[in-house]
């Protein structure tokens, strides 16, 4: 059944029109339905239906999306089976990823960049208030509707405090966001573990590059035990302030990060307009 759903033939109700993404465990199409309304279905695959695991994490998934109701978070309409294949319907969004967006090696423009982050603060609030830690927060699962406004998406490793799943031993997490707490695997995570992959989504956003590079395993003993680089020495007409931000987000001890996202917003929102204009030489690298 996996290999019979191409562009341009139906999987059940859906006229595949387009795949959007494909991971691991399962594939994200454009479907139209049969009222017209082009939407995300995202089909687990046949091997991940034979893993009980996998299997578990699509209602997860869902029933963590169906608790948010914020624009910047995706929206999900129902869940289902096809043919015995699990799927998820929810709402599409015709745009890039932030990631793909990004320039190799180099910066956004920084305001930009803030509006960005502030948006994302404001989402990531919003889960948090209903129990939801996404996890996996990183730009290449943040789309852009209408190419400008951030929208989380991709809950697949969200913790969830209504159905919590945390197992000691495991990674509930991608190497390059992943929080200290996360790599250590020794159970449940605060909203805080989002809070630092917001910092490394901003130091991304400000200095052109990520914090750490490497291998799956020297990424995670990087993020668990060495202090990031400053900002400012990859990009020196960084305002020290803003640097600061993205470094107290991924400071290695919880407790000593923004308390919430939503203080990390306010910080952001804090800063003076003037310091994040295009100045001569803004972006020139050492």
């Amino acid at each position: 059944m996996g290999s019979s759903i191409t562009v341009g033939r139906h999987f059940g109700p859906y006229e595949i029109r387009d795949v959007l993404g494909k991971g691991a465990s399962s594939t994200v199409y454009v479907g139209r339905r049969s009222d017209g309304v082009d939407v995300a279905v995202k089909v687990l695959s046949v091997f991940a239906m034979g893993n009980a695991d996998f299997r578990r994490a699509v209602p997860r998934e869902f029933d963590a999306l169906e608790q948010l109701d914020h624009p910047g978070v995706i929206r999900v309409h129902k869940m289902g089976t096809i043919a015995d294949i699990l799927f998820i319907e929810m709402e599409w969004i015709d745009g890039p990823t932030l990631d793909g967006t990004l320039e190799p090696s180099k910066p956004a423009p920084l305001d930009r960049a803030v509006a960005v982050v502030r948006a994302l603060c404001d989402a990531v609030g919003h889960c948090h208030e209903r129990g939801v830690v996404h996890r996996d927060l990183k730009p290449s699962n943040v789309l852009l509707r209408n190419g400008t406004d951030p929208v989380l998406f991709d809950f697949g490793l969200a913790q969830n405090a209504a159905d919590p799943d945390a197992e000691p031993g495991r990674l509930y997490a991608t190497p390059m966001t992943a929080s200290p707490e996360q790599i250590r695997a020794e159970g449940m995570v605060d909203g805080r573990a989002d809070i630092y992959a917001l910092g490394v989504t901003l130091f991304r956003l400000i200095s052109g590059k990520l914090p750490f590079y490497g291998e799956r395993m020297d990424l995670l003993r990087m993020h668990a035990e060495e202090p990031p680089p400053d900002p400012t020495s990859v990009n020196r007409n960084l305002p020290e302030s803003l640097a600061q931000i993205a470094l107290r987000a991924m400071s290695k001890d919880p407790d000593d990060r923004y308390p919430s996202a939503t203080a990390m917003a306010d910080a952001l929102g804090a800063l003076d307009p003037a310091e994040l204009e295009p100045r001569k030489g803004r972006w020139r690298r050492r």
